[in-house]
């Protein structure tokens, strides 16, 4: 089970992530204290597809696994995420079913702030909000771009194996 951790006797690890990098020491410090730090076991849920989740993540430390399932049951792995790299994103936009699952690989150290406390601190701490958005932005851009090659390599493969039956059933008829 996630356990809530103090911050303060990680603050410096905290500190190194790209999302608070560039925030003042006071605008670190609302951040911090708008935030809960949880500590996730291997294999224990983060996110759960299909919940709705009003939390964006940062993970500080370890990795998580991030899957899907389909309708038959069947879990599908999309990728991992690593340190410094943030997630559900959507939460802070949208009031929407999850899409996929987030795991813990390993122990992982994650930093969590709901979407009401993203608000207030944007309201306090304008100058740091603006940084803090255009890390996210950036974040969902390396993911879309990712998702773009990934889609581009699906297609061409289908492409590739249409090409090929087309040329075995004019081989087969002309048989």
């Amino acid at each position: 089970m996630a356990v809530r951790v103090d911050p303060q006797d990680y603050l410096k690890m905290i500190k190194k992530n790209v999302l608070f990098r560039y925030m003042s020491g006071e605008e670190f410090v609302a951040f911090v204290k708008r935030s809960e730090l949880m500590e996730y076991d291997d294999g224990e849920t983060i996110i759960s597809q299909d919940d709705v989740s009003q939390f964006l993540y940062c993970l500080i430390k370890g990795s998580v696994a991030v899957s899907a399932y389909e309708e038959k049951g069947d879990d599908i792995f999309i990728y991992n995420l690593e340190e410094g790299e943030i997630f559900g994103e959507a939460a802070l936009f949208l009031t929407e079913l999850r899409i996929a699952s987030v795991k813990s690989t390993g122990t992982s150290l994650v930093i969590r702030i709901h979407r009401e406390d993203v608000i207030k601190f944007i309201g306090e701490h304008s100058q740091g909000a603006n940084r803090m958005f255009i890390l996210i932005i950036y974040s969902l851009l390396k993911k879309l771009r990712t998702s773009t090659k990934e889609i581009t390599a699906a297609k061409k493969l289908y492409m590739e194996v249409q090409k090929m039956k087309a040329q075995m059933e004019k081989l087969l008829r002309e048989l």
